[in-house]
């Protein structure tokens, strides 16, 4: 069975999240300070998947974006599909 990567987090890492979590308007940006704070609670990507109702790819997406990029990262929404290329 394949680990994810830990995470850990600073003491303003958590307070930003915890306050992105809490934005009433911003559905997507809550759910993913929702999925870095647990997996900072040592969660496993299944376990984060059943308890927000997601799946265990949209949590691994996130968790791997985190890591890359951090808050910024997560703050920013994934790329979606395939480009369009112009026919120039």
């Amino acid at each position: 069975m394949k680990t994810s990567p830990p995470i850990t987090l600073t003491a303003e890492q958590r307070t930003t999240l915890d306050i992105w979590r809490r934005l009433p308007m911003a559905h997507r940006l809550a759910l993913r300070a929702q999925i870095i704070l647990l997996a900072a609670e040592g969660k496993t990507n299944q376990q984060i998947a059943q308890q927000l109702h997601t799946s265990p790819k949209t949590v691994s997406l996130w968790r791997r974006r985190f890591l890359e990029g951090g808050l910024g990262a997560v703050e920013r929404e994934a790329p979606r599909g395939k480009p369009i290329r112009s026919k120039s």
